[in-house]
């Protein structure tokens, strides 16, 4: 991280733990953020953060690169580094291929880690019929998915009386630069049911690729987001409990009380 208040000013990533915050909550979508043209079969649109503290995200880390070390040289693959993609890994493509992989083995070493890696989880879905139907001129999803997080992220912290940080996968400059921009007053000011004294707990929005530019390093903490948010995301929209679901149920923030804590859902009408 660099000075205070550097993420204001421009989309910065997050490197590592440096003592200015206790935690990050590391974000990923599903969906399409978009209300034009879609259909029953994407009527859903969810955000799922995974909240970890620094000591235990040295450890998830260096536990997930120990997986990747195990099944691929180096964990490369094709001179990248491995990254955990759901839609890689559900479709078996890639450095998933089975020609290069086991994947019920990798899946069974890669879901005890999940069991056993210590963080909460924070998810906000979001009808879009619902959505259209409430509101004449809608707000952006994306932001207003966000939001959802972003509120339950500053209660967490308000609560603990911690410091904390929040982790997006970038989507381009100009796209990060304009929610940057339309986040930070609800950060300075609080939202219409969060103060600004919770939302000061809140140090930094930063933007990170899945992987650096020069593709030898990723963002572990990025990649659960993404895995775990494919089985977030299939339990509000459908109702599916898969393995891993069942797996990480429990660390939903205030587990088995989640809704209005760990889940915020827009809605079911």
């Amino acid at each position: 991280m660099n000075c205070d208040n550097d993420w204001k000013l421009t989309p910065t990533s997050f490197e590592y733990f440096d003592g200015k915050v206790d935690c990050i909550l590391c974000i990923d979508e599903t969906g399409t953020p978009s209300l034009k043209n879609y259909n029953q079969n994407n009527i859903w649109f969810s955000m799922t953060g995974i909240l970890i503290e620094g000591d235990a995200g040295f450890s998830i880390i260096e536990d997930l690169m120990d997986i990747k070390r195990k099944y691929w040289n180096d964990a490369t693959f094709k001179g990248k580094r491995v990254i955990f993609h759901s839609r890689e890994y559900r479709k078996k493509i890639g450095p998933f291929n089975p020609k290069f992989v086991d994947n019920k083995v990798l899946e069974n070493d890669l879901y005890n880690l999940l069991a056993e890696s210590d963080f909460k989880i924070i998810t906000s879905g979001i009808n879009k019929n619902y959505l259209a139907k409430s509101y004449s001129n809608p707000y952006a999803i994306y932001w207003f998915s966000l939001l959802f997080v972003v509120e339950r992220f500053a209660l967490y912290l308000e609560k603990n009386n911690k410091k904390g940080a929040i982790v997006l996968e970038s989507r381009g400059r100009k796209e990060d630069k304009g929610l940057l921009e339309s986040i930070i007053p609800n950060i300075e000011k609080g939202t219409e049911f969060v103060s600004d004294k919770a939302c000061s707990h809140i140090k930094g929005i930063y933007f990170n690729r899945k992987r650096t530019i020069d593709n030898k390093q990723s963002y572990p903490f990025l990649e659960i987001a993404d895995m775990i948010g494919y089985a977030m995301h299939n339990k509000i929209s459908q109702n599916i409990e898969s393995n891993l679901y069942n797996i990480i149920k429990n660390k939903i923030y205030n587990y088995p009380n989640i809704n209005g804590y760990g889940l915020k859902i827009f809605n079911r009408k």
